[in-house]
């Protein structure tokens, strides 16, 4: 009953973004239905994802940021075009509702003489207000030292905006994206040569964690999904080709790896109300409604039901793939 109230309350906030964000899709008249799914799905559980999720994916979040950090400080990200009164520019792509925005600004602040500029983006309409809302405390608790450097605004990581800029980051969007790799190509297009690119992101098919037989609970659920709706085996993951991608849009790989954390939830069932409530499983509730997934959910409690009875907590090992690549100075 909880999450039913918030998520109306979060529907009637999202009526006037709704408005803004129909607006832009009828104008170009190409807009996708499940780019404009994803929107509306994102903006309607904008602050219920952070309440759940952006705690629990904070670990990998922080480690991009670390990456990041590193790459500033041994330059390999070129956090200036040579000219010291030129601020360094950074992009955050799906930025969601806003967490990395302060701290990207504070890593290129370090490195460079002027202040930054950095800029939020994430297609939901209802996520840029909670980031608004965020930048609006931290600049505050912050002495406004960052005041007007950092800015949020509705846009497609598929167009990214114009640069050049010196850092793009990225974390969890890119696996939502129709097509990942065009994507990244676009980033890598409006990055200044010598710049870095640091993304993380939920890989569809990744590695065996050594020591660990439990059922990945998201796994499975892709599974039950994928046979419900009568998908075929897509062959080849898509990130095979992210490689190729970097390299023929100019850039270079300097870090490629796998990282693991554990995420733990009271229950199975709390997993799943956070994931189809709060999450990315949400936006199949548009699309198909709200019995299809529950049923879909009763069917992986009872997969899982063995590993995890009623009342257990659920901690389950997950991995993302986090890369660092940098274009190349021409």
């Amino acid at each position: 009953m909880r999450h039913r109230q918030l998520l109306l309350a979060a529907s009637r906030r999202y009526v006037g973004s709704k408005t803004v964000l129909m607006s832009q899709s009828s104008g170009g008249g190409n807009a996708s239905s499940r780019t404009k799914t994803l929107a509306e799905s994102w903006s309607m559980i904008s602050n219920e994802y952070e309440r759940v999720l952006v705690p629990r994916f904070a670990s990998w979040t922080r480690d991009a940021l670390d990456a990041l950090r590193v790459a500033v400080n041994e330059g390999v990200a070129r956090c200036s075009p040579g000219n010291d009164s030129t601020p360094p520019r950074a992009l955050v792509l799906c930025c969601g509702p806003g967490h990395e925005l302060m701290p990207v600004a504070k890593i290129l602040g370090s490195a460079s003489a002027t202040p930054p500029r950095v800029i939020g983006s994430d297609l939901a309409p209802g996520m840029i207000n909670v980031a608004r809302e965020r930048l609006e405390a931290e600049c505050r608790m912050d002495d406004g030292m960052y005041r007007g450097c950092i800015t949020a605004e509705v846009g497609d990581a598929m167009d990214p905006p114009p640069g050049p800029h010196h850092v793009i980051f990225s974390a969890f969007g890119l696996q939502q994206l129709p097509s990942p790799i065009r994507a990244i190509e676009s980033w890598f297009n409006v990055m200044e040569p010598g710049g870095v690119c640091v993304f993380v992101y939920w890989p569809p098919n990744p590695p065996k964690i050594p020591g660990d037989d439990k059922d990945d609970p998201w796994k499975l659920w892709g599974e039950l999904l994928k046979r419900k709706l009568g998908k075929k085996d897509e062959g080849k993951p898509w990130d095979e080709n992210i490689d190729a991608a970097v390299a023929a849009a100019g850039g270079e790989i300097v870090h490629d790896k796998f990282i693991t954390h554990d995420i733990c939830w009271s229950c199975v069932r709390d997993m799943f109300d956070g994931m189809s409530r709060a999450g990315p499983w949400h936006a199949m509730r548009l699309r198909r409604g709200d019995d299809f997934v529950d049923e879909l959910g009763k069917e992986l409690q009872s997969m899982l039901h063995t590993q995890y009875p009623i009342g257990k907590t659920l901690s389950h090992k997950t991995t993302a793939r986090m890369i660092v690549a940098r274009r190349q100075k021409w």
